[in-house]
């Protein structure tokens, strides 16, 4: 097909996108299909794997999981835990450094004050 479009070669080139839009949508399929067959499933682990984890005694995670704290599952009377799930809440209980929590309470600080200050104090 040439690069000018003309009017008697119109429904051809509709043709041709109408093909080609086809085989996309085919392929995007036949790639979904793949991918929710390679679905791995994370397995599950116990107690004593979930301490090892974390570093914790065995009576902080159920203390922690009774807190609701921690993510778990317990399907039945023993609790089970996903280690991405566990390594991500570690994640999330970062605590800032001493630095940025002294850089806030300065600017806090200085949020606070209603008239200039006479020296250069805080920076």
């Amino acid at each position: 097909m040439e690069n000018k479009i003309t009017f008697e070669t119109m429904p051809q080139a509709i043709y041709e996108l109408i093909t080609k839009i086809d085989r996309l949508q085919s392929d995007i399929n036949e790639l979904k299909q793949r991918n929710s067959t390679t679905t791995v499933v994370e397995p599950m682990i116990g107690i004593e794997e979930a301490c090892k984890i974390l570093h914790r005694a065995k009576s902080t995670v159920y203390a922690l999981t009774q807190a609701r704290k921690i993510p778990f599952y317990q399907p039945g009377k023993m609790l089970q835990f996903k280690k991405s799930e566990l390594m991500a809440w570690m994640e999330e209980s970062k605590q800032e450094t001493c630095s940025q929590s002294q850089e806030d309470l300065i600017a806090q600080m200085q949020s606070t004050v209603r008239h200039k200050p006479r020296s250069r104090w805080g920076m």
